[in-house]
């Protein structure tokens, strides 16, 4: 059965990092590195912990880019440069993560936009772009674990404990 463990973590992360390169290129999202990078950072070695790293990614994406958003909307018109923007929405980014450690991610996701930004796009579509391609990931790697662990569970006769039900008392 760990065999069968280790084995499986191999071809989800890999099928992750594949699976959420493909699917972002084939939508046409502009950069499919951070969907397939997201496919691979969510893969945890439990499936409640790749639940949760799935949700604390998804919800630092969103804080990190809506920052971002707020702050290039802001500054980039009074002339901040870049680098300024940046150090904006990661002090505010900061401050939330220092709260809320899981959340850390939002930190680096305003810089993310930035970079990937283009003058001729919105900073608010790059953002969604972004957002979309983290999303997608996400959802590749976690629905991937999910899998792993049903196939695990037919052909072992178990399910990896902690991703069960409580047990209910038999009478």
């Amino acid at each position: 059965m760990d065999f069968a463990r280790h084995v499986a973590f191999v071809l989800r992360c890999s099928a992750a990092a594949t699976f959420s390169y493909m699917l972002a290129s084939a939508i046409g999202l502009p950069h499919p590195v951070w969907a397939a990078m997201t496919g691979i950072i969510v893969s945890q070695e439990k499936l409640t912990e790749t639940r949760s790293a799935t949700a604390w990614r998804l919800a630092g994406t969103v804080i990190g880019i809506v920052a971002a958003v707020a702050i290039g909307s802001l500054a980039a018109p009074l002339g901040a440069d870049v680098a300024i923007q940046i150090a904006l929405a990661v002090g505010l980014c900061a401050i939330v993560a220092r709260r809320y450690p899981a959340l850390r991610v939002c930190m680096w996701t305003g810089p993310i936009v930035f970079l990937t930004a283009s003058p001729e796009m919105p900073i608010l579509i790059t953002g969604l772009y972004r957002g979309g391609e983290v999303l997608l990931g996400g959802l590749v790697g976690a629905a991937l674990h999910t899998i792993a662990e049903a196939a695990i569970g037919r052909m072992f006769g178990q399910i990896e404990p902690d991703s069960m039900d409580p047990p209910t008392k038999q009478q």
